[in-house]
């Protein structure tokens, strides 16, 4: 006697393309109801798929951003690090932090390379003869300001130790004032009025470009003491803060630097052991954590939004199986009467469902990828879709098809044979 080898119950290649064919017809015969069933499927891939896409692009740009305030700066500030956050009153009446501290931090600190003590003040204003723009911001700063910010003067010189001593009314322009102030001549050498003030244009910054759409160009530097002489009172509601910038000998020395510049601020200011820092210390690793934060809980709520989508459309996929079901009872009871087994049927169906919501994945990936495509098109945001977004939308959807059509496909496989030959 001949042993016939068992039939697997895993499906072949030309099983899997006569459901893909079903599925197909399926969708083909009842589009509107196919259509509004993989609905929710669509909305939730492609919201996973345009999420984690403008998230990127987010990501990336913030990280440019960062990157280009230099790759080792550390800010000290009396706040706590945040964006664009109200202080707390506590914050508030923090003291100020002073020129002293920031030059303790340059003797003390070895892993410190240089420092940058830097007065800044918005609302000014500064003219050349019949010129005039009030749009830029003053920094009074040291010498030191070059090496720690790595913005160096393209044109005249920078300050001096002299010019500090003494005060001078001396000041460096950048290049976005320069273009409004001196479009067709050299400022170096010009006097200009800041707030009345005649100063004489000693340089020319080289262009640093934007950060988050504002222009860094827009920027007169004086010496730190001329700063003090003509605005003496430094309060938040004048327009004037203060902090300090600090480089690192290398971008390994970092947490070293941040340990002892944390050390040297807490001796100075008298911060009681356990207690808190009354003083905010950022670095380009802690400011891109708390970005991270907030795109997380973005990214966590429409991860919720997308669940329920998808819920909603494994829920329909469910729906219309079941209704299929109905609809094919006669023609299954004639696929057992000629042989075919309760797991043949089961399959069938599951992978019915499988290859709906599959449909649905697939149309989501591609909505999701044109509106990655018009977010990089029409905004500044290098939006991309990365491989494993693409793969997780398409797997998810399989998931829901998955576990959609589980109990039609037992219900259509365990329907008796006589009575659903006997469906009309």
């Amino acid at each position: 006697m001949l042993n016939r080898m068992a039939p697997s119950p895993l499906p072949n290649f030309v099983e899997l393309t006569e459901v893909a064919r079903q599925a197909f017809a399926a969708l083909n015969s009842h589009r509107l109801r196919s259509s509004l069933t993989i609905l929710g499927v669509i909305i939730g891939v492609s919201t996973v798929i345009g999420m984690v896409s403008i998230i990127t692009g987010l990501n990336r740009a913030f990280a440019q951003q960062i990157e280009s305030l230099g790759s080792n700066t550390i800010f000290v500030s009396k706040f706590d690090p945040g964006f664009r956050r109200t202080r707390t009153t506590e914050e508030r009446q923090r003291k100020d932090l002073t020129v002293a501290d920031g030059l303790t931090i340059a003797e003390e600190a070895s892993a410190v390379l240089s420092v940058s003590p830097e007065r800044r003040r918005n609302n000014i204003k500064i003219g050349f003869e019949n010129r005039e723009t009030e749009s830029p911001q003053l920094c009074g700063a040291m010498p030191s300001y070059e090496l720690t910010r790595s913005n160096y003067v393209a044109d005249g010189r920078f300050f001096t130790g002299t010019d500090l001593e003494h005060r001078a009314d001396i000041c460096i322009l950048g290049m976005d004032v320069v273009d409004s102030l001196f479009p067709t001549t050299d400022p170096v050498g010009k006097t200009v009025k800041l707030d009345g003030h005649p100063l004489r244009v000693v340089g020319v910054l080289e262009r640093m470009g934007n950060f988050f759409g504002q222009s860094r160009d827009n920027l007169v530097l004086i010496p730190l003491t001329t700063f003090e002489k003509y605005y003496p009172d430094l309060t938040e509601t004048g327009g004037s803060f203060f902090f300090v910038i600090v480089r690192p000998r290398s971008r390994a020395e970092v947490p070293r630097a941040v340990e002892q510049m944390q050390e040297i601020l807490r001796r100075r200011r008298h911060v009681p052991f356990g207690a808190k820092d009354n003083f905010g210390i950022s670095t380009q690793d802690s400011l891109l954590d708390i970005y991270n934060q907030l795109t997380g809980a973005t990214a966590a709520v429409l991860t919720v939004v997308s669940a329920i989508a998808l819920v909603i459309g494994g829920i329909g996929v469910m729906n219309i199986m079941l209704v299929s079901v109905v609809e094919r009872t006669r023609e299954i009871g004639i696929r057992k009467a000629l042989g075919a087994r309760r797991i043949d049927i089961g399959r069938q169906f599951l992978l019915e469902a499988i290859a709906l919501t599959a449909i649905g994945g697939i149309l989501g990936i591609l909505i999701g990828k044109s509106i990655s495509f018009l977010v990089n098109r029409f905004s500044p945001l290098p939006s991309s879709v990365p491989w494993w977004a693409i793969l997780t939308g398409l797997g998810v959807s399989v998931f829901v098809g998955l576990v959609a059509g589980i109990y039609p496909a037992l219900k259509a496989a365990w329907l008796p044979p006589i009575e659903a030959l006997r469906y009309e």
